[in-house]
């Protein structure tokens, strides 16, 4: 579905588009791999703590709601389609609808299409947020930001709108760094927006401190979830929290009264987007008729909600899809519709409708999808934030969807969130809002190696030369072990020892630089480039020991004449071989700090629960140990590789008025 009535006002659609950064990764480049800022205490304008929470909520922000796992029916079928499509082009005649105003069924159908073809999907319980997320909650992220020095825009509508003076002041610099470009506004908030004033007021001057946040981009809703530990829910946990137990199409449909599942202008009514003048942002919870099934505020018509799943594709898959396709084209309407979208793998998903779908209400529909780019600003969409059972996942789940650099990731090789370990601890303000977050998480990688009949010895005596990636690492606090800030970082391994071919390079650099000899034009000894014939497997020594991060000047000891050497170079960090070592590479694309692997020895076997346990080191310090395998080859599942990883956070170890939310044995 494309959302035409969504993208209103500026240009048609305040939408930056393809044209600029996205902000998420103008946050994280600017500033390293330090993850968001703690909150300050007191501005998140969320509700009061209820006076009962549900199970395991314990130590949580209070404005979370849990919705009950269980199965919730997703997409729909082509009669489906055709008759809501017929429903909101004549809500009282709708089998007239076709014949009347053909273009417009047409149309609805078209923009749906993604939405054909049905399945039943099991959701697990989770928490979703009792509102989207409001605009005070995001000044309280964007001002501890801030405060912290990170470069951070605030939404592009609170400077345009909520600073017109500002506003109006720059366009002159605006025109001529962007000339003749009607986005040129969306440029300049793209380039310069950590510098811009903002004011939580709309164009009349009105507060919009209780409205839902917008004007901010799929990347920076990820990056604002991180900040507290949470994340967007995916498609299918929304949907569940947005239909409930039923199996209905349209969200004022009574459960188990098929004939209350229809559209008419009554929904437009209860949602209070009727009259033009009620189509605008309104405050937090106050449509009682956009309420969800199990009490979440404002699920429907009020701003498009961002989903974490990533991709425009058909909602549950192509085959879905082309079985209900062959029965649309069958059908005397569902046929005027003769070609499918542009499947994009780089859209995000609001879900919902908005203020503006009055317009188009088959945007209302509880399936409905708005693709959209990952760095589109729109003022009717928003995000709410949603919340895992396991400790630690939401983060790592929403920091890898900002800026993450993967370069030591192989192709078709992944971050396996299924597998995910860790804990966490909020501290919550009277508001109810997160005044600090604290975590550890790691995920292992989808397997280690692409390679078929390998076994571990050969791998790891790869890692030699080529560290493996095992998996990736969140923490939200300084590492004492590894020395390291707070961040997103892969985690590879490297194993004790050099190869032959240093050690031969060694030896014979150590004898030409002994012998003053410049050249070191020769193959080093032992590594296949003896062939005088075929100049291509000619390998000078500096070569090689470059390829370890060796110089010339640690050749100069004795020992390297016998080609022993009792360190290579990683990037920049230097490691010693006679020990195993775990390695972080850190969104700058190099290798920045190591530390010495545990006694227990990577090995193969049968696959074992993770573990993650964290206690105090000798210093009192926290100390997470965490236990994990997965697959050696990507071939064979079930042919595992456990390692034992540690890591030593700055933070005191958890105490009884200060514990942690750890995974439940």
């Amino acid at each position: 579905m494309l959302p035409t009535s969504l993208r209103a006002q500026f240009l048609a659609s305040v939408s930056i588009g393809m044209l600029l950064t996205p902000a998420a990764a103008q946050l994280s480049t600017q500033n390293g791999n330090k993850p968001p800022a703690p909150l300050p205490a007191g501005s998140g304008g969320a509700a009061k703590a209820s006076p009962t929470r549900d199970a395991g909520m314990e130590g949580l922000p209070t404005f979370l709601k849990l919705v009950p796992g269980g199965t919730v029916e997703i997409g729909i079928e082509a009669a489906e389609l055709v008759d809501a499509a017929c429903q909101v082009v004549s809500p009282t005649r709708p089998e007239t609808a076709a014949k009347s105003s053909e273009t417009k069924v047409k149309d609805a159908m078209r923009r749906s299409l993604s939405l054909l073809g049905q399945r039943t999907v099991n959701v697990e319980a989770f928490w979703l947020a009792t509102w989207p997320v409001k605009c005070s909650e995001y000044d309280t992220f964007v001002v501890a930001q801030r405060k912290a020095g990170a470069k951070i825009r605030p939404p592009f509508l609170q400077w345009r709108e909520g600073c017109p003076e500002d506003f109006t002041k720059r366009l002159p610099d605006i025109n001529r760094l962007f000339p003749k470009m009607d986005d040129g506004p969306l440029q300049y908030w793209d380039r310069l927006g950590d510098e811009l004033p903002y004011n939580l007021k709309d164009k009349d001057g009105k507060s919009i401190v209780g409205h839902p946040v917008t004007g901010v981009t799929w990347k920076d809703a990820n990056v604002f979830a991180a900040a507290v530990g949470m994340r967007l829910p995916t498609e299918p946990e929304w949907t569940r929290a947005a239909r409930g137990d039923g199996k209905h199409l349209w969200p004022h449909a009574v459960v188990g009264d098929a004939t209350s599942d229809h559209y008419s202008e009554l929904l437009l009514k209860q949602l209070q987007i009727y009259n033009s003048r009620d189509q605008v942002l309104k405050a937090v919870g106050t449509v009682k008729g956009a309420v969800g099934p199990f009490g979440h505020v404002d699920m429907f018509g009020q701003v498009w909600q961002m989903v974490g799943t990533l991709g425009f594709r058909p909602i549950n898959g192509v085959e879905a899809l082309a079985n209900e396709w062959k029965a649309l084209q069958k059908d005397k309407v569902g046929a005027l519709v003769t070609g499918q979208p542009e499947w994009k793998d780089d859209r995000a998903i609001g879900k919902g409708g908005s203020f503006l779908s009055s317009g188009e209400p088959i945007q209302l529909l509880i399936d409905a999808r708005a693709p959209m780019q990952t760095n589109d600003v729109l003022d009717g969409l928003g995000f709410r934030l949603a919340k895992s059972m396991r400790p630690g996942y939401d983060v790592l789940y929403s920091m890898v969807r900002g800026f993450y650099n993967k370069s030591p990731f192989a192709t078709d090789q992944d971050v396996n969130l299924a597998a995910q370990i860790g804990g966490e601890r909020y501290e919550v303000g009277a508001d109810g809002f997160p005044t600090d977050y604290q975590a550890v998480s790691f995920a292992p990688v989808n397997w280690l190696t692409k390679e078929k009949n390998i076994d571990l010895a050969k791998l790891l005596e790869s890692s030699q030369t080529k560290p493996v990636l095992i998996g990736t690492l969140v923490t939200r606090s300084a590492m004492l072990e590894p020395v390291a800030p707070a961040g997103l970082y892969s985690v590879l391994f490297r194993k004790a020892g050099v190869p032959k071919e240093l050690v031969d390079a060694i030896k014979q650099g150590a004898k030409e630089l002994s012998k003053g000899n410049p050249k070191g034009d020769e193959p080093a000894e032992g590594d296949g480039g003896k062939d005088k014939g075929d100049k291509s497997k000619k390998v000078g020594w500096r070569e090689v020991i470059a390829r370890f991060g060796l110089t010339e000047k640690d050749l100069e000891g004795k020992d390297a004449l016998d080609g022993k050497i009792s360190f290579v170079r990683v990037d920049t960090v230097e490691v010693a071989i006679e020990h195993d070592w775990f390695l972080l590479h850190g969104n700058e694309g190099k290798v920045v700090a190591a530390w010495r692997a545990t006694a227990e020895k990577p090995a193969t076997g049968a696959p074992i629960p993770s573990e993650f346990v964290i206690e105090p080191n000798a210093a009192g310090k926290l100390l997470a140990k965490m236990h994990f395998a997965m697959p050696l080859a990507s071939t064979n599942e079930k042919r595992v590789v456990d390692f034992h990883l540690h890591v030593t956070l700055d933070l005191a170890a958890p105490a009884a008025d200060k514990p942690w939310r750890l995974p439940v044995k």
